[in-house]
């Protein structure tokens, strides 16, 4: 057996509960938010990226038209 599949043997799930649950906690002392807000902050940059960088293509497609 490799080391490799040692590693993935060794939990059911792909990473540690333990540590995950203690990363989640450290996140919500440090930021001080409630982890509903912080998918909904994640889920809006996700959202917005995109559509920033559409409308942003949109304007200088519409002012290079412009001038040919």
């Amino acid at each position: 057996m490799s080391a490799f599949n040692r590693v993935l043997a060794h939990h059911t799930e792909p990473v540690d509960p333990k540590l995950v649950d203690w990363l989640r906690h450290k996140i919500d002392d440090l930021l001080g938010v409630d982890s509903v807000v912080m998918v909904a902050a994640l889920g809006a940059v996700i959202v917005l990226f995109p559509v920033v960088l559409l409308t942003l293509v949109w304007i200088q497609r519409r002012r290079g038209s412009r001038y040919s």
